[in-house]
């Protein structure tokens, strides 16, 4: 509670960073489509040798180690930047565990991604503004989802979730939005797929899951990107996980291109840019959604947030029926979770584990692993 009255409430005491370390007014030139492509890393100096004296005061130094987190900085940077849509691709989604309110909470996954989008959120509310987030995950991570370290990845995941939506959810209360949900603001999907015909040419099944899978014919599709984009001018694209692995700097090593052009950046005036980066966003909503709508032209309003929940909806109830009378429309579905008004999380009715499997949905914690493994 105090630290949510210190940091989101009072909005002042989250870490600060220079502007010009990601300045987006670049050399422009009438008429120009190019490019500037800024590169963010998660590295140490048992990796790399830091040579530019004149860079070194950026770094962190602990425990004798040099850092660069530009990564984690970039993406908090566009975040705080943004004023009107993010939308988030990533493998995994965990962290700012300093404001769960769970009880084993593991206090080295302090990455302030997840924090920060709501600070976001929070911001747009209090000015009677609205920001959408979308955030597409894999229904689970890799590997068996019954299995001890997927089922932790999971729970961390959860808390993450509850978190942010129970901040969310009082603000709305506090601003007295009715007919609003958290839902409104920040939403969760995956990416899965049904078919009616077999192809006979498909090597036959040999494990059970195999089996069940063919026989069912619906396939979770596996999301492995790492991206962010931030009002249709900006991108960032590398290897980097939103958990703690990838944001600290000083455990795995990674690289992202943050990418605008700078003849298309978001104005209050013009709104949306119509460059490159917009363009891309949208062949990416065709090919997840299935059909162009209006209300994907601008995906900070509450029309196009409301408009891809509803498909998404729909989706998983193909996904999910015995027999599918009708195709899905593209292959986004909402991911199988419940989200109350006050912003508790609760498995979707009918759903706790994932379809075809006994993993819980929500996860569970190991009381055999060490935390960093799955954070």
């Amino acid at each position: 509670k105090q630290w949510y009255q210190r940091r989101v409430r009072g909005g002042l005491d989250l870490p600060s960073f220079d502007d010009e370390e990601f300045n987006l007014e670049g050399d422009v030139y009438e008429g120009d489509d190019s490019w500037n492509v800024q590169f963010l890393r998660s590295i140490t100096n048992h990796s790399c040798n830091f040579t530019l004296l004149d860079r070194m005061h950026k770094l962190k130094c602990e425990r004798k180690e040099k850092i660069e987190d530009s990564i984690h900085t970039g993406y908090i940077h566009q975040v705080r930047r943004s004023q009107n849509f993010l939308y988030i691709e990533n493998q995994y989604f965990l962290g700012s565990a300093h404001v769960w309110e769970d009880d084993s909470k593991p206090m080295k996954a302090v990455n302030l991604v997840a924090i920060e989008l709501v600070k976001n959120i929070v911001e747009a509310i209090r000015e009677g503004a609205h920001h959408s987030i979308y955030v597409i995950i894999p229904m689970y991570p890799e590997g068996d989802p019954g299995s001890m370290a997927v089922q932790e990845i999971l729970h961390w995941q959860t808390c993450t979730m509850r978190m942010m939506y129970k901040l969310i959810a009082q603000e709305i209360e506090e601003a007295g939005l009715e007919d609003t949900h958290p839902t409104d603001f920040l939403s969760f999907y995956c990416i899965a797929t049904r078919v009616n015909e077999i192809p006979e040419d498909l090597a036959e099944p040999e494990t059970d899951i195999e089996i069940l899978l063919r026989e069912k014919a619906r396939f979770p599709i596996y999301v492995h990107s790492k991206m962010m984009i931030c009002d249709d001018e900006y991108i960032i694209v590398g290897s980097a996980n939103i958990n703690q692995r990838s944001m600290s700097g000083r455990r795995d090593t990674e690289m992202a291109v943050g990418c605008y052009q700078p003849n298309f950046l978001w104005t209050e005036e013009e709104g949306l840019p119509k460059g490159d980066v917009g363009a891309f966003r949208k062949s990416l909503w065709l090919e997840h959604l299935g059909e162009w709508c209006e209300e994907y032209e601008n995906p900070g309003s509450l029309e196009c947030m409301r408009k891809v929940n509803e498909v998404a909806r729909a989706n998983w109830e193909k996904y999910v029926a015995d027999e599918m009378d009708e195709p899905m429309v593209g292959h986004l579905v909402s991911y199988p979770i419940t989200v109350e008004q006050d912003g508790t999380v609760r498995p979707l009715e009918g759903f706790e584990n994932f379809p075809d499997t006994e993993a819980s949905v929500l996860g569970g914690k190991s009381a055999m692993l060490v935390e960093k493994l799955t954070t």
